[in-house]
């Protein structure tokens, strides 16, 4: 008797309603992430664990939504070849997940990214191209991908990538989380930040959004400065700028001051988050100090990825150092 199972991985698609029968499979497992919630001194923290997906982070969810879309519009067909820039969660969700449909990714880094991250984009199945001059923009990108018979998936501009957040992440917040007084989030490409706070805005009009950026970006107005993994400095992603007028406040925080949020974090919960969410813990506590935000209030925060993800920061990061206290001060009164 033959069974007609999709696997992953292993071979294209002969047809377009199988790849799209097969992005449905993968879209089975991405997503529907647990949320946590902490009662720290008088206030509540609720961390939703993004870094439980396939790949480690949340990533995957806007890396299924671009290629889906493609595949959609007719732009990406079985065996095609898809690409992003990233050195990042991005690039390892775009990889596994071509991998997945039997797609060709490639992915354009930075010559200086980390070899862990390159190692992991290579695991995944990810073709690198490194970009050695740092001036080149996403034109010469797009021109080198389309040269390679490759479609740009641009994340930094696709609207599916606030739509996957809006349709996801931010649903699923709303059934896990009864009542959300602020929701702090780190721009990457702005899609989280604001694909979740237009849905809240539909629920909860009140909710305060703050979108944390490394200080002295040029999304805050400086020049791009500080440089925090899974942040922009140097640029205000076409996504975020769309939809800007969600967010209420944008902080900036320190490199320093995020890696204090990681121990923080992980003093008060026990969670071992990325740099992106050590700088959300570290914004939502000096919106505290602030008296931003009232006592009693439920505070929501996105665990993008884990610390088991960031080997490179050993040198700058240990547990127990006691660099987190003055940010857990602010909870405890």
């Amino acid at each position: 008797m033959r069974h007609n199972t999709l696997l992953y991985g292993g071979r294209s698609a002969s047809s377009r309603e199988e790849l799209l029968a097969s992005i449905d499979k993968i879209r089975r497992i991405i997503g529907s992430t647990p949320v946590k919630c902490f009662n720290i001194g008088i206030y509540r923290l609720c961390v939703k664990l993004e870094y439980v997906n396939p790949t480690g982070s949340h990533k995957d969810r806007i890396a299924l939504y671009m290629v889906r879309g493609a595949v959609e519009s007719g732009s990406l067909g079985p065996g095609g070849c898809v690409a992003e820039v990233s050195s990042g969660n991005t690039a390892a969700s775009v990889a596994w997940i071509a991998w997945s449909l039997g797609l060709r990714p490639v992915l354009f880094v930075e010559a200086r990214a980390s070899e862990t991250k390159k190692n992991l984009i290579k695991m995944l199945g990810g073709e690198l191209v490194e970009i050695h001059d740092e001036g080149l923009g996403r034109d010469w990108v797009r021109e080198r991908a389309e040269e390679m018979g490759c479609i740009l998936l641009d994340q930094l501009s696709n609207e599916l990538n606030h739509l996957a957040h809006y349709e996801t992440t931010a649903v699923e917040l709303l059934e896990q989380v009864e009542q959300i007084d602020a929701f702090v989030m780190g721009v990457g490409t702005g899609g989280t930040v604001t694909g979740v706070a237009r849905r809240l805005r539909e629920h909860h009009a009140n909710t305060l959004v703050v979108a944390v950026t490394p200080r002295g970006s040029k999304l805050a107005g400086g020049p791009g400065a500080d440089t925090i993994e899974g942040l922009t400095s140097y640029t205000v992603p076409e996504v975020y700028q769309r939809h800007s007028s969600l967010v209420d406040r944008v902080l900036e925080v320190s490199q320093s001051e995020a890696l204090a949020g990681v121990e923080a974090l992980a003093q008060a919960t026990g969670l071992l988050a990325g740099p992106s969410t050590g700088a959300a813990f570290a914004a939502v506590s000096r919106l505290i100090a602030e008296g931003a935000v009232d006592p009693g209030s439920t505070v929501v925060i996105i665990a993008a990825d884990s610390l088991a993800r960031y080997p490179q920061l050993s040198d700058r990061l240990r547990l127990g150092s006691g660099r987190g206290n003055a940010l857990l001060n602010s909870w405890l009164g």
